[in-house]
């Protein structure tokens, strides 16, 4: 599944960074000393190294880059080589302690405390981890909120008859759970609600469709990426960081993005169908 998700996002990529390029010098923004963008014309001499880029959002004490990418890379590998031994049949008891993801994601915590904020005060530090907190408690409760409202629809029966209609249908069957997960997005915003509920109405169609399952899985993620806007809380975050104040630019940038990804997943996933 990962290795799938990482390849069908390669051509999404190629793609949108075209339309990336060509937004960024029509909304061409520049950071300020005051924590804001000003608004310019695109020029390209205005940025000519990342020294100048460094000088111009004014944050030259960065910490070095091992200790910056360690609490990410770390969690990520003790996982993998856990799985991997996990998968081969092979048993450590200190692999399998460390690399269970909670204690992985506890050891990553751990390197960003002492790695990268280890100078600073501790009432600064627990302020950093306060507000981790409240953004990964959200997060929580999304997710179950999701897991669980799916498991209601599937149990309601909606699953059986909607897998009866798709029989009957000229659709293709690989477009069943992004067209459930790109609505699902459309009206509730979150993408993680959008991805589990689409994984639990689509799962009874693997019983009467031919249809290759991992397929199945990616289509739900292509279409939970299809529409972000008002009510998605990313849509927010982006705009925020990005000083996007406008309406027509935030659609432009994050919402035209977002639906620009995923029509090239739906080529993705038809020109798959036909081989898997």
């Amino acid at each position: 599944m990962i290795i799938a998700g990482a390849l069908i996002s390669i051509p999404m990529l190629i793609v949108v960074i075209f339309y990336t390029k060509w937004i960024g010098k029509k909304i061409y923004q520049i950071p300020n000393d005051h924590g804001g963008f000003d608004r310019m014309d695109y020029k390209a001499e205005y940025i000519k190294s990342m020294e100048d880029l460094d000088k111009m959002i004014g944050q030259k004490d960065l910490p070095p880059l091992l200790p910056s990418v360690a609490p990410i890379v770390v969690p990520i590998l003790l996982i993998l080589v856990n799985t991997v031994l996990d998968f081969a049949g092979i048993s450590n008891d200190v692999i399998s302690l460390v690399g269970s993801p909670i204690v992985a994601l506890g050891i990553g915590t751990l390197l960003a405390i002492y790695g990268l904020v280890w100078k600073r005060p501790n009432a600064e530090v627990l302020k950093y981890m306060d507000d981790a907190i409240k953004t990964t408690g959200i997060i929580m409760l999304i997710t179950g909120a999701g897991g669980s409202l799916g498991q209601i629809i599937k149990d309601s029966g909606i699953g059986n008859a909607l897998g009866e209609i798709v029989t009957q249908t000229p659709l293709p069957a690989v477009l069943i759970p992004f067209i459930i997960a790109a609505l699902m997005r459309i009206a509730l915003g979150s993408a993680t609600v959008a991805i589990t509920t689409a994984a639990n109405l689509s799962a009874p169609l693997l019983a009467v469709l031919n249809v290759s399952p991992l397929l199945m899985a990616v289509s739900c993620c292509v279409g939970a990426i299809s529409f972000s806007y008002f009510n998605d809380s990313g849509f927010w975050v982006f705009n925020g960081m990005f000083g996007l104040t406008e309406m027509k630019d935030q659609l432009r940038c994050k919402t035209a993005v977002s639906m620009i990804m995923s029509v090239v997943g739906i080529v993705e996933l038809l020109i798959c169908s036909m081989f898997m």
